[in-house]
């Protein structure tokens, strides 16, 4: 018989050798803390990483990243997870980090940074290069099924840079106009990059 010392001696050993999802599943079932903290310790870097690719702010990341590990040890017993749980992390962290840019930016930053989102992941998990390049596919289709106007005004802000102000004159049209057609189409295209 093993005394305690012994035991959780061997637990640690033991999840040093599992899988993310075996240890989330003992996290689950057993309220495992140092289950628990193996996972942390595993994807902390890799999660702030991609946090700070985002937000481009270590302590933010950082934060982010906590807030995130905070949350999944409060609802363990209530998530569903219907990807991989790495997948999950990495969303969660994802989905974090624009809301951390929504306060931070203003929206036509926020989907650029949404649009970067697969080039910093790709440096942590191979396989999500092709979620990226489906996401890229079902933006570029959105961008295509924008009214033609609102097209164009956003076409010209993203692919040329042109200031509001600019894209006005070359159209003949208000800044106003302008300016309601980018929100139409950032409203368009962040429910195709979140959904």
């Amino acid at each position: 018989m093993y005394n305690m010392e012994e035991t959780l001696s061997i637990i640690r050993l033991k999840n040093r050798f599992a899988t993310i999802e075996v240890l989330f599943q003992q996290v689950v079932e057993h309220d495992c803390t140092f289950s628990f903290e193996e996972i942390f310790r595993r994807m902390f870097k890799p999660l702030c990483s991609l946090a700070n690719g985002l937000v481009k702010n270590n302590q933010a990341a950082e934060e982010i990243v906590d807030d995130v590990f905070c949350s999944l040890w409060k609802n363990r017993k209530k998530i569903q997870i219907s990807v991989s749980f790495q997948s999950y992390l990495f969303t969660s962290v994802r989905n974090k980090s624009f809301d951390c840019l929504g306060k931070m930016k203003s929206e036509k930053r926020a989907v650029i940074i949404e649009l970067a989102y697969g080039m910093a992941c790709s440096q942590y998990m191979a396989h999500e290069k092709l979620a990226y390049e489906e996401l890229n596919n079902n933006l570029e289709t959105a961008i295509l099924r924008l009214p033609k106007q609102c097209r164009l005004i956003f076409l010209m802000s993203r692919e040329e840079e042109l200031k509001y102000k600019e894209i006005s004159k070359i159209l003949n049209i208000s800044v106003k106009t302008v300016d309601t057609q980018m929100g139409r189409a950032l409203k368009h295209l962040r429910k195709v990059v979140s959904g």
